[in-house]
């Protein structure tokens, strides 16, 4: 789902938006998501002190209508903060306040960045327009330095929260988590299943309660770390990988999405997307050996991908990859998968030593010599049948077996669909548990 990016002056409102899940032959009740703006620039916006002061509004502390009773509200700020600190060297401090609201939209606010749940005026006009259709919005404020100033996280006094997984709910301290994100400058991440994906589920959304945005992604980590650095014990961290993309008529590649997997394992360690010039930076890497690829960032264009190389990186390293690509269409548009019979925009949650039968779904999907694969050597692919199936109007999908090794790590591996040589992707759309 197309989302709406705002840029008011000073400040910038990151949502928390729906995505819509397909039934086999009809649309099903919205799921949830996130989304950032779109200008990757933004990537660069951060504190000027690593130690970032929030204050915790008293409707979160107190019983609200909108939070499942006997919901451990207190545990979820806690450990959705302390997801940021351990990853990056970054102190978040809390404080209690009776603050309510929102600050206004403009080039500064009050200087208090707050989270909040109340139904005030101020954050009841904040959802006027998506009320039913988002979890939760951030407003960030900042100066002509690129620094940010405050950050408010507002959670849609219009939805329900809990934190046992309750059917038809929002998870808490996932909502919490990829919204503190949002307030250290994080925009959205690409990595189908990362906590910084622009969407994920409802609890019972294809049957499951999916709480795996609660912890990070090794791209969220390298993407935090990039901004704040990493905790002062870590010895093997933190490299980096830039470079251009420009295309034959050496045109710059811009707005292209950039990852890196860790060639061994094929796990999604970091991800980016290119400037207008078609540059591209993934720092916070760890040492290791990765495999870096590039796709286009347009969810609605059927565009192929690559591997643009290999590379050794080593701690504190910097490595540049510069690269010609070809821009060309491909022959297939794969944008959702899902199981249960449902399609949606956003990872699935797997576990080891066992089989799934997966769905991948987009457009012109019915050519019997698709072919599908990870570039994992744990994660297998097997295509179950060679017709496609209509999931909703213009939406097709076909159906496949995915055999997970015992042995596999923890994390977020991709999926590829090659159609006669033409080859899209599905970045980090599997979440190993």
């Amino acid at each position: 789902m197309k989302v709406i990016r705002i840029l008011i002056l000073g400040s910038f409102i990151l949502y928390c938006f729906s995505t819509v899940a397909f039934g086999s032959t009809n649309t099903v009740a919205p799921a949830a998501g996130m989304a950032a703006p779109a200008r990757s620039d933004l990537q660069r916006l951060r504190w000027k002190s690593k130690t970032v002061k929030i204050a915790i509004s008293s409707s979160l502390t107190r019983t609200s209508s909108n939070i499942k009773y006997d919901s451990d509200v207190a545990g979820a700020i806690r450990r959705s903060l302390k997801a940021w600190t351990s990853a990056a060297n970054v102190d978040l401090q809390i404080e209690f306040s009776d603050k309510q609201s929102v600050s206004l939209g403009g080039a500064a606010g009050d200087g208090i960045s707050l989270i909040t749940i109340a139904q005030s005026p101020e954050n009841v006009l904040f959802f006027s327009k998506d009320a039913e259709s988002v979890s939760a919005k951030t407003r960030v404020f900042f100066n002509r330095k690129g620094f940010i100033t405050e950050a408010d996280i507002v959670l849609n006094p219009f939805q329900q929260f809990s934190t046992d997984g309750t059917f038809g709910t929002f998870d808490l301290e996932s909502t919490l988590t990829h919204e503190i994100g949002h307030l250290l400058g994080l925009h959205h991440s690409g990595v189908l299943s990362s906590t910084m994906s622009e969407s994920f589920a409802k609890n019972g959304t294809m049957g499951v309660a999916d709480l795996s945005p609660r912890t990070l992604s090794e791209s969220d980590i390298a993407a935090i770390r990039e901004l704040y650095g990493s905790p002062d014990e870590l010895e093997n961290c933190c490299g980096v990988i830039s470079g251009k993309l420009s295309t034959a008529a050496g045109k710059p590649g811009k707005g292209l999405q950039v990852w890196a997997e860790e060639t061994v394992s094929g796990r999604v360690m970091a991800q980016t997307e290119t400037f207008v010039d078609g540059t591209f930076r993934l720092g916070g890497l760890p040492v290791g050996e990765y495999s870096v690829y590039w796709r286009s960032n347009d969810l609605f264009v059927a565009s192929v991908s690559s591997e643009l190389g290999n590379v050794s990186i080593e701690a504190g390293e910097s490595k540049v990859l510069n690269e010609k690509i070809s821009l060309r269409s491909s022959d297939v548009l794969i944008n959702y998968l899902g199981l249960n019979g449902q399609l949606a925009d956003y990872g699935i949650s797997l576990k080891r030593a066992r089989a799934y039968v997966v769905s991948i779904g987009g457009k012109d999907l019915a050519s019997e010599t698709l072919k599908l694969r990870s570039s994992s050597p744990y994660i297998k692919l097997v295509r179950l049948s060679p017709t496609s199936q209509e999931f909703s109007e213009g939406i097709y999908g076909i159906s496949f077996m995915v055999m997970v090794d015992p042995e596999i790590e923890a994390g977020q591996y991709s999926i590829f669909v090659n159609d006669n040589g033409s080859e899209s992707s599905l970045v980090g759309a599997i979440n190993i548990e």
